[in-house]
């Protein structure tokens, strides 16, 4: 045996004697820290000597070449440092030391680095070890979500379990983010509770943001100007990750349904506070027939469900409203609503505006 081979092998009978002490140990990714069995099941950082273990077993079972090896133990030897590294920090260094010896997650790490995309891994082979799947999953659902592409991080990030993770914290607060911007508002409380109530070693940024987004979610009106406001929010965004398909145009129509039962709503009221429906110099400037076919004809424009059939205009004018709705519109949001709502419709208007170039 060359000097070579029997110093590789000699790395590799470390690493098994590694891996025997951590595993007799027994697994540390959750425990109940209330002192009696079954009361909560919290959720704790994997420890950095148990991810070096189970990760260098997997160079050696992966045939990395010793220069691999030498490389990834270095990054792994301090452990005064490892202990100090937050969920995040274990991850980050995960993912690098995968990208030493595979493809994949090199390419992973390489595109994460730049504007993107990042695309999947399949998970074949040694790569569909536990270890390696869940990390990079992970690692890639952040970066999605990071960029808010919403849609793509919460599928991946649902199918993970905060034990199977070096970082709890970290599975736990992306998916609330998830889900509270593709409004998911329960599941997005329930996914802070578990941030917030049963995980530790929550890093500071992470726990202050968290109890945020729960008392605005908490506080969270689920109709009217509220519910309208955060699906003009989505799909401004979806529109500016150049996505205008079925669900970005179902949720155009949600929007416009909802200004439409506004107005109607503030007619009603004014009606209620004006006496009634007599006088005839209400009904001659706001004949009832024309007012109903105004809103027929803004129903029917969006019945199919394309949005490219609107009629929008470059300043962001509110395109399917006439300018007696639109007027009436914007005094009921000066009336009940913060002033920056008629700014947002205003952005949105013209983000859709600007889709029809």
């Amino acid at each position: 045996m060359t000097a070579h081979h029997e110093r590789k092998w000699h790395l590799i009978f470390l690493m098994s004697i590694m891996t025997c002490l951590v595993f007799s140990a027994g697994p540390a990714a959750a425990q109940d820290v209330s002192g009696q069995t079954g009361d909560r099941v919290t959720f704790v950082k994997m420890p950095a000597d148990q991810v070096r273990t189970e990760l260098l077993q997997w160079l050696a079972t992966s045939g990395a070449e010793q220069p691999v090896l030498e490389k990834v133990i270095a990054l792994w030897a301090d452990d005064a440092a490892l202990a100090g590294l937050s969920g995040e920090q274990v991850l980050d260094l995960v993912v690098n030391s995968f990208a030493e010896a595979d493809s994949a997650a090199q390419r992973l790490l390489r595109e994460s680095n730049g504007a993107g995309p990042v695309e999947g891994i399949v998970f074949d082979g040694i790569r569909a070890t536990p270890l390696f799947q869940n990390q990079l999953q992970l690692f890639r659902a952040r970066w999605l979500t990071q960029h808010r592409y919403y849609d793509e991080a919460l599928p991946l990030l649902s199918e993970l379990l905060p034990e199977n993770v070096v970082d709890p914290a970290g599975l736990l607060f992306y998916r609330a983010v998830c889900q509270s911007q593709l409004l998911q508002r329960q599941q997005a409380l329930d996914s802070l509770s578990l941030l917030l109530n049963n995980t530790l070693d929550v890093p500071a940024r992470l726990r202050i943001v968290g109890e945020v987004m729960q008392q605005e979610l908490v506080g969270q009106v689920e109709e009217g100007m509220n519910q309208i406001s955060l699906l003009m929010k989505d799909v401004e965004r979806r529109l500016d990750l150049g996505r205008s398909g079925e669900h970005t145009q179902k949720q155009e129509d949600a929007i416009i349904a909802g200004l439409d039962k506004l107005l109607e709503e503030m007619d009603e009221k004014n009606k209620q506070q004006g006496g009634g429906g007599g006088g005839g110099g209400d009904s001659s400037q706001n004949p009832a027939g024309s007012q109903g076919a105004d809103r027929s004809q803004i129903k029917g424009s969006t019945g199919k469900g394309d949005a490219d059939h609107k009629e929008l205009e470059e300043g962001g004018k509110w395109g399917l409203l006439n300018a007696k709705a639109e007027a009436k519109a914007r005094e009921l949001i000066r009336q009940k609503f913060p002033s920056n709502f008629l700014d947002q419709i205003g952005r949105y208007t013209k983000k859709l505006a600007e889709q029809k170039k």
